[in-house]
């Protein structure tokens, strides 16, 4: 039973009211509080209560209400470690709770909370940072005889709103010293990463991107656009060789946010693959393992599906990722 601020002077005054024989409504209207309020005291004086019993009913219960202490199992704990280990938010892992309908469920802000009180490990958050060093300077070449994305947006209307499945977005990330790179394509209606070994000479990149398309000859690839650096001057030799009808196109200079999804993916995958490190050591098997971990971590934006699941409903392939070289993580979702 709920009682609602009340002083021992208020039940006091209703004591007497009650046993001076004034009706529950005219005792309500004289003491300015609702009816429903004195009708619930005057069936518990009628019951034998006291005003001290009342009163101390009321503190019992003020004290148990509002919201409760959540506390997770230690399974649960566990499971939202092991989570956040492979590379997901927490935003991802309660947003994937609800949809997945799981009987355990826990609220973004609640998460925050446990991490803010050392129940969750902070260190085991995603890390944010950008992308560029602090007063870099690009230098490399540029592409100018191209196709530009504003040709790709008149061919392919949908590919700028990503309703239509097909559209990547391509770019190189490079390591120490800036003399190791890999390829990254992220398709843009499903998200989903793709990590190319390769290097910054376009021989390399050209190789890379054709042995990629070679494995994904049904998977509907449609276009692909990367900035204008030089490693992708043979951008002619990949539409032509490829056993695909694949079409490549360009953003203009020194405009990044047209290709944002896939700057975006860079940022994340720096997690596995940072800067101060070289990227030439990483074999195909290595990158498509980090690729798969971020396929599988669910995106607001895909309403907590994942890439991987969204690639395959569009495709019905296992994989944009080259068999050859696949292999699977061990983890559920």
């Amino acid at each position: 039973m709920s009682y609602h601020h009340i002083t021992i002077p208020q039940l006091t005054n209703i004591e007497v009211n009650y046993y001076l024989g004034v009706n529950a409504r005219e005792c309500a209207r004289r003491m300015k509080i609702g009816k429903d309020k004195v009708y619930t005291y005057y069936r518990l004086f009628k019951q034998g209560l006291s005003v001290e019993d009342i009163y101390s009913n009321y503190k019992k219960n003020k004290r148990q209400c509002g919201r409760k202490e959540l506390i997770l199992s230690e399974r649960k704990l566990e499971e939202i470690r092991h989570l956040l280990a492979q590379g997901w938010s927490l935003d991802a892992i309660s947003g994937r709770d609800k949809l997945m309908n799981h009987s355990e469920r826990v609220s973004t802000k609640t998460l925050y909370k446990l991490v803010k009180q050392g129940v969750i490990e902070a260190k085991l958050l995603r890390r944010k940072g950008k992308n560029n060093p602090k007063n870099h300077k690009e230098t490399r070449g540029k592409i100018n005889d191209c196709k530009t994305i504003h040709e790709r947006d008149r061919q392919y209307p949908k590919a700028s709103t990503s309703q239509e499945y097909g559209h990547f977005e391509g770019d190189t990330i490079v390591g120490k010293n800036r003399q190791s790179a890999i390829v990254t394509l992220v398709e843009k209606k499903s998200k989903y990463i793709v990590l190319l070994k390769a290097s910054r000479k376009s021989q390399d990149v050209k190789d890379a991107t054709l042995n990629w398309l070679k494995e994904q000859t049904n998977a509907t690839i449609k276009t692909i656009t990367f900035d204008r650096g030089k490693e992708f001057s043979k951008w002619k030799e990949i539409e032509q060789e490829s056993q695909t009808s694949i079409e490549i196109f360009f953003s203009d200079p020194g405009a990044p946010g047209q290709r944002g999804l896939n700057e975006n993916s860079n940022s994340i995958v720096r997690q596995d693959l940072p800067k101060s490190t070289d990227l030439s050591v990483h074999s195909q098997k290595k990158l498509n393992e980090i690729a798969m971990k971020y396929n599988r971590v669910p995106r607001r934006s895909l309403k907590y599906y994942t890439p991987e699941e969204i690639m395959k409903k569009a495709t019905g392939l296992d994989s944009l990722i080259p068999v050859t070289f696949f292999m699977m993580n061990n983890y559920l979702i």
